[in-house]
């Protein structure tokens, strides 16, 4: 499911992070004044990394799963560059993509997700990705020949998840909402039904954090 990042997880290679530096396009060097400037601009407009994380899912939230390792933040659709198409990367922009957050989960059965949110500059912008992503033009993107069984989830507003089989014909399961400007995400890989497990994971995270986008 996932295309780099952390390779043993299907979930956070679907979502194709990548350590490609920035997104200001420059092949040349830059002065230390116009380092200390470019600097102090993206701190201003980035949310401290912290509130982010407050909103990834929590141990004990997702039946069976736990969250892993330390939780790791890329910015600027260069970012992504590598994981998506030039078409995505571009949808992104128009969106206005901030940054990424995400942490691996782990189960004692040996079944691996994610969980993830996506920050944009506005919440229609993170809408907007979010009716690319959940399409069946997004899916199959993401997994092309995909045959999703689509489910939604109680209690948290527009919620849209779905299972089916990785392109190593893995079972997967994804669970997507908005809250503000974040896309959140859910997501596992493995052997079981994913549905339930999937869907009282973001019923707690949307309760804990009161359905919003601390950024």
């Amino acid at each position: 499911m996932v295309r780099t990042a952390f390779a043993a997880l299907l979930m956070v290679s679907l979502i194709g992070i990548t350590a490609c530096g920035d997104d200001n396009g420059d092949e040349g060097g830059t002065s230390a004044a116009q380092d200390v400037e470019t600097t102090a601009t993206t701190a201003a407009a980035q949310p401290a990394k912290a509130d982010l994380e407050r909103v990834l899912m929590q141990a004990g939230e997702e039946p069976g799963f736990e969250p892993v390792e330390e939780p790791r933040t890329d910015h600027g659709v260069q970012s992504l560059v590598g994981g998506y198409s030039a078409d995505e990367v571009e949808r992104l922009r128009r969106a206005g993509f901030i940054s990424i957050t995400f942490q691996p989960l782990s189960a004692d059965d040996g079944n691996a997700g994610v969980t993830t949110v996506l920050l944009f500059k506005t919440a229609e912008g993170a809408r907007a990705w979010l009716d690319y992503e959940t399409s069946n033009e997004g899916i199959d993107s993401m997994v092309p020949g995909a045959k999703p069984k689509r489910f939604t989830v109680p209690g948290v507003p527009g919620a849209r998840g779905w299972t089916g089989r990785d392109r190593h014909d893995n079972p997967i399961g994804h669970v997507f909402w908005v809250q503000g400007r974040c896309e959140m995400l859910l997501g596992n890989e493995g052997e079981g039904d994913f549905v339930k497990p999937l869907s009282i994971g973001a019923q707690a995270i949307y309760d804990r954090t009161k359905g919003v986008c601390p950024a």
